[in-house]
């Protein structure tokens, strides 16, 4: 690639090594992602300072990548260190072999982007580029795993290597043409100016359009993973609600059923407890428990020991006047047995539950408990609903009243519950912690460490609050800021490989019609000016007279329209004459067509010469002459203009040796009396002249009378036929 200077100019130089250095920190700072850099122009001003002053911008080049890396470095740490400047150096190495590789690739294949070139040559800067800008990235990722990564961790960073790679390559390919087409200066200051407006300009409004794509499409990634999160979130919000609401339903779905039973039979209430619970896997216990009188105990083990031989009441009262919550039935039996027969009403929690619950006549929750039917360190609680019945079922008044029949109990699984609500695709990502009583040491699911990380705001967290059975729990929702930031820096790899794509399309294109447009222009130039002038000729001989300049029957008849549409929207009139010349065919005959033809110019001219630029004469053939006056003319309006039409030809036409003396006559047709469309109009003039004509008059003005003549005569013409 042949743009090297001869000489070197000093500002222009220091313009590159200073454009090299600013870039770098602009294009840093207005990153929306710092893992993510989608287009690095001082890989551009890299080669173009090659290009331009040759080796002699090498050292230029490394003290600039040196200066920016270790700058950069002291900017986020604070300090400047060894291994900072190692890995500096390693990387304004890499800096320095990549553009230099790359002019050297440039010019042993004689490509010159400034040289028209073909689509072949771009096609080839742009692969050139493409393995080029491997090497710094190769070179810059091993720097940073050997010099920041401990022994036995480094590895390659490939994620990183790939959006290194991608912003040297867009840098190279659309920044280096831009300003080879604003540094190098042509002879002529057109030909720079086409430059900067077919090259630079485009490439300049494509960066620009990459920038502000990559600074919105940067915000809008974490706008949308907040939003995305809040969504999912509150999807899972939904999704816990309705799940409790299913587990609370259908308990207080068998507690009416309960309360509706005379006497609650073993088969009946296991086999509607399994309907109830049968898609539920949070319930790990569901059980029947009357309330049962001190010295009601005794007949009650004995009914029981009919089903269950060695049936015994466990838990005595804590008061010798507490009645007794007995466990009569449970469902399913088989992982519950020890249960059976369990004097719920012996254990102060759960008493002071079932009396929260009869007093408030409500479904009342335990605290978080250990389940005896679960493993260690799996949390449950358990709801009391409270069955009442009517003493007297036969009494509805309003003075009726009922008492506590006993109380049906459902043993729950908390993760059970929790984790088959957690259907949807973000638990793959998102932690979840729950705490009751608005105390967030007391846990109800989760790990506790995710407490830290919400407490200082880390990440995204969603809370919301759960209220059942007179019970509260807290929801965290929590997505920690490493998966965050791997959710975004993917996103934006998809945008890096969108606008790779299309880098490399806008630069073929650009590049490739850049080549040729300047030979194209000037001969779409010449083409357009020679087509100007045949397509000029074509419209004057496709409609004007080409003997006389007059409009001809085309023209005419157009004009002859659009007036009459014209005159019926302002209800105005219009004047048609039709002239013939008397005796143009004597002179044709005596004289020749030529001498024919030069009175036709000439009595053209007399006639355009009196009359007003309103008024439109054409020539429809032969000797036949029209004229259209607009505005309603009168009859006086058109006898002036007719005695200027016949006083123009009192003066004698010279025709070669010949002096002629010609007259005209003229019939007049006038819209809309005469004819209410162009036909009829036309040939009411026409019929006017030939009367004239006929009657060796000047002038005839189409009558009823004319018409008459004109219909007898075509029905004698048709008689004799």
């Amino acid at each position: 690639m042949n743009v090297e200077s001869h000489r070197i100019s000093k500002s222009k130089y220091l313009l590159c090594f200073l454009l090299y250095i600013g870039s770098a920190c602009l294009f840093a700072i207005y990153s929306p992602q710092a893992q993510v850099v989608s287009l690095w122009p001082p890989a551009g001003v890299a080669l173009v300072g090659c290009l331009l002053f040759g080796f002699r911008f090498l050292p230029a080049l490394f003290v600039g990548s040196l200066l920016f890396n270790s700058g950069s470095a002291i900017w986020n740490n604070g300090a400047l260190t060894p291994t900072v400047l190692e890995a500096s150096g390693v990387i304004a190495l890499g800096s320095i072999t990549q553009a230099w590789a790359n002019v050297w690739l440039l010019r042993y294949y004689r490509i010159n982007i400034l040289d028209a070139p073909s689509y072949k040559q771009v096609s080839l800067f742009i692969v050139i580029a493409g393995v080029c800008c491997l090497i710094n990235a190769l070179m810059g990722n091993a720097a940073l795993a050997y010099f920041y990564s401990e022994a036995g961790q480094r590895q390659m960073d490939w994620v990183n290597l790939l959006t290194w790679w991608g912003g040297d390559f867009l840098g190279v390919i659309l920044v280096a043409p831009l300003l080879l087409g604003l540094f190098t200066r042509k002879p002529d200051k057109s030909d720079s100016k086409h430059v900067w407006i077919s090259l630079s300009l485009p490439l300049f409004i494509i960066i620009s359009a990459f920038q502000v794509a990559q600074l919105y499409f940067g915000d809008s990634v974490v706008i949308n993973t907040k939003n995305n999160f809040n969504l999912q979130a509150e999807a899972l919000e939904n999704n816990f609600k309705r799940d409790m609401d299913s587990y609370t339903q259908a308990l207080d779905q068998l507690t009416v059923w309960v309360a509706q039973q005379k006497e609650v039979s073993k088969e009946e209430f296991f086999t509607r407890s399994r309907q109830l619970t049968e898609h539920l896997p949070g319930i790990k216990g569901i059980s029947w428990n009357p309330l049962i009188e001190p010295d009601e105990v005794a007949a009650f083990e004995q009914t029981m020991q009919h089903a269950y031989p060695d049936f015994k009441i466990k838990g005595q009262p804590l008061l010798p006047t507490d009645p007794l919550v007995v466990v009569k039935y449970i469902q399913p039996l088989e992982s519950n047995w020890e249960a059976l027969g369990f004097n719920v009403y012996a254990n102060p929690a759960r008493k002071k539950s079932m009396q929260m619950a009869k007093k408030l006549r409500a479904d009342v929750a335990t605290d978080i408990i250990q389940l005896v039917q679960l493993e260690k360190n799996d949390p449950g609680f358990l709801i009391f609903s409270p069955v009442f019945q009517s003493v007297d079922p036969a009494d509805d008044s309003m003075g009726g009243y009922d008492s506590l029949k006993g109380f049906v109990v459902g043993g729950f699984q908390v993760s059970a519950i929790l984790e088959s609500s957690l259907r949807l695709s973000v638990q793959k990502y998102m932690d979840l912690y729950v705490y009751e009583k608005g105390n967030p040491t007391d846990r109800v699911y989760g790990d506790t460490a995710l407490l830290t990380a919400i407490n200082a705001q880390q990440g995204l967290n969603h809370q919301f609050i759960m209220k059942h059975a007179q019970h509260e729990w807290t929801f965290n929702l929590h997505v920690p800021e490493r998966v965050i930031t791997a959710l975004q820096v993917g996103d934006m790899l998809g945008f890096l490989a969108v606008q790779a794509l299309f880098g490399i399309l806008a630069v073929l294109i650009t590049l490739s019609a850049f080549g040729y447009h300047e030979r194209l222009s000037r001969l779409v130039d010449s083409r357009t000016d020679e087509l100007k002038r045949v397509n000029d000729q074509l419209h004057h001989y496709a409609f004007y007279d080409s003997l006389t300049g007059l409009p001809n029957r085309r023209l005419f008849l157009d004009r002859l329209k659009q007036a009459l549409e014209l005159s019926q929207r302002n209800h105005s009139g219009v004047a048609l004459l039709y002239m013939d010349l008397n005796g143009f065919k004597a002179v044709n005959d005596s004289l020749g067509h030529e001498q024919g033809d030069q009175l036709l110019i000439e009595v053209s001219r007399r006639f355009n010469h009196v009359l007003r630029h309103s008024d439109t004469l054409g020539r429809l053939g032969g000797d036949e002459f029209t004229l259209l006056l607009p505005n309603s003319p009168s009859q006086k309006d058109i006898m002036l203009i007719v005695n200027k039409l016949t006083g123009c030809l009192e003066e004698p036409i010279i025709l070669g040796d010949s002096s002629l003396v010609i007259e005209n006559s003229i019939g007049v047709a006038i819209f809309p009396q005469d004819g209410s469309n162009l036909v009829e109009l036309m040939a009411a003039a026409d019929t006017a002249m030939y009367a004239a004509k006929k009657q060796s008059e000047t002038v005839c003005f189409y009558s009823q009378k004319l018409k008459a003549e004109a219909i007898a005569a075509l029905d004698k013409h048709q008689t004799e036929a």
